[in-house]
């Protein structure tokens, strides 16, 4: 199943809003098959070790299918742990978790601990400023 949120990556003064989508194949895997695209760099490739160790820790047993992560656009580079809050909600959303009405026209960013914790990332007024720019009503930045 296919679950998108929104984000937004800060470069320099400027932020971008980008679309997290999140498909979870429903195939059954023998290992861990979680893959990130969309030009992301080390932080948000590690984001897979931190995302799946929070979400079990806050109860959400995470079945071994494929899960493939695309930061939209994919031209732009990624950095970061802000996506890892957009990454789990992503996860939760695929297997159904919940519904796109209750984060519709919501923006999150945020990096997660491992105990399911979220930790402020910098650059939340540029992202606040684009946000509003884009006409999105909600926001979650801790």
């Amino acid at each position: 199943m296919l679950y998108k949120t929104l984000s937004a990556a800060v470069y320099g003064i400027d932020a971008n809003i980008i679309q997290v989508e999140v498909d979870c194949s429903g195939i059954k895997c023998d290992q861990d098959h979680f893959h990130t695209v969309g030009l992301p760099d080390a932080a948000v490739r590690e984001s897979r070790d931190r995302v799946r160790a929070a979400l079990k820790n806050c109860g959400y047993d995470i079945p071994p299918t494929q899960i493939t992560i695309n930061l939209a656009p994919a031209d732009i580079k990624k950095e970061g742990s802000g996506f890892d809050l957009p990454m789990a909600l992503g996860i939760v959303g695929a297997y159904g978790g919940l519904t796109k009405k209750e984060i519709a026209d919501c923006l999150f960013v945020g990096e997660l601990s491992l105990d399911g914790g979220v930790r402020g990332v910098r650059g939340a007024l540029p992202i606040a400023l684009e946000a509003r720019g884009r006409k999105i009503s909600r926001m979650v930045v801790p």
